[in-house]
């Protein structure tokens, strides 16, 4: 729309400096009246995935498409992760892992727009070869099983990323809660890495019984890191968190590092940074959100 209305704007302005002083003058009055309310102080653009970058991306060689596709949704073109989503799996074994991909998935894992992590993830398992099928669950835990001290950090990692775009989500679920409940640390964190990308309403209650009780400070750390801002929950989905953290930090039986770290998921969940490490001030505050 912006980039239509500064071509009419050239067009009407190139007219009018062929006519008259006083045209030229009246056409520079109304030029501004338009123009300035399109670039106010600290306003941008919002570019689009259109036409005409499709056509550019489709003419890449198949690395360069992920690449550039993937980076365009994370620099917010409209439309570059939904065209990611719907195409990556049709690229699958076509490229393959390098540096710059690599960056670009870690990037997009952390970006604020959740499409934009599920793009990531799109071109993790396109890049890897991996199908999102019920099948491709099975040959992760077959891999898993079959060598559980080299595969299961892998296996876990990717069922979790099928299960976040949708795979046989009840079984990954299942999978990954019993690796979380295993007496295995190193297990019981790529589980709960996995969990985190897992996503869905469903990863609160394991994630705060985490954040409340484990012992292992590593996790712990990870589950609120899970509740607060990483992983793929949405917006709602970690509000429902809120009750949960607000009893960790009323609980005289918690540490101080988790009481602390419970404070800072409050504040990233909620938004509210100027709030202090005081829970009747915070009740009070949550109370009136309506969010106890």
């Amino acid at each position: 729309m912006i980039r239509f209305l500064l071509i009419l704007l050239s067009l009407t302005t190139a007219a009018a400096f062929a006519a008259s002083p006083d045209l030229r003058a009246a056409a520079m009055a109304q030029l501004r009246s338009i123009a300035e309310p399109l670039f106010e102080h600290g306003a941008a653009t919002e570019p689009r995935f259109d036409a005409f970058y499709t056509e550019m991306v489709e003419a890449l060689p198949p690395q360069e498409k992920a690449e550039q596709s993937l980076e365009l949704a994370i620099n917010r073109r409209d439309g570059a992760a939904e065209y990611v989503m719907q195409n990556a799996q049709a690229w699958r074994g076509q490229f393959k892992s390098t540096p710059k991909l690599r960056t670009l998935i870690n990037t997009s894992a952390d970006a604020p727009l959740i499409e934009i992590r599920m793009a990531g993830f799109e071109i993790y398992l396109a890049q890897y070869g991996l199908e999102k099928s019920p099948a491709e669950v099975d040959r992760m835990l077959q891999q898993m099983a079959a060598n559980p001290s080299k595969s299961s950090a892998w296996a876990l990692w990717n069922i979790g990323v099928l299960g976040a775009r949708g795979v046989d989500r009840e079984r990954v679920f299942r999978e990954l809660l019993s690796a979380l409940n295993s007496g295995d640390q190193p297990l019981r964190r790529s589980a709960l890495e996995a969990l985190a990308k897992f996503g869905g309403a469903e990863i609160v209650p394991p994630l705060l019984e985490i954040a409340s009780h484990e012992p292992d400070p590593v996790l712990r750390e990870r589950a609120f890191c899970a509740l607060a801002q990483s992983g793929t929950l949405l917006v709602a989905e970690r509000y429902e968190a809120v009750p949960g953290l607000f009893a960790i930090v009323e609980d005289v039986q918690s540490d101080k590092q988790s009481v602390l770290w419970a404070y800072q998921a409050l504040r990233e969940i909620t938004d509210s940074y100027g709030e202090p490490n005081d829970a009747a001030k915070w009740r009070d505050r949550l109370q009136q959100a309506g969010l106890l």
